[in-house]
């Protein structure tokens, strides 16, 4: 579950070394599932242009 945490889509979404140091220490009160980083379905602004920050899938085929 930290790891999930330390791959965040947004710095500020991450947490600092100290509280990463503390859950893995187990001094956090409660460990919660962070929300999935690559399931973003909002835009952002960048320029001119909007990007989709959506993964696709692709499949292959034998």
């Amino acid at each position: 579950i930290v790891g999930l945490w330390c791959i965040q889509w947004h710095p500020a979404n991450r947490p600092t070394m100290k509280a990463v140091v503390q859950m893995l220490e187990g001094n956090s009160e409660k460990l919660e599932m962070p929300p999935n980083p690559f399931a973003s379905a909002s835009t952002t602004r960048a320029g001119a242009r909007h990007l989709n920050l959506e993964l696709d899938v692709i499949s292959e085929i034998e």
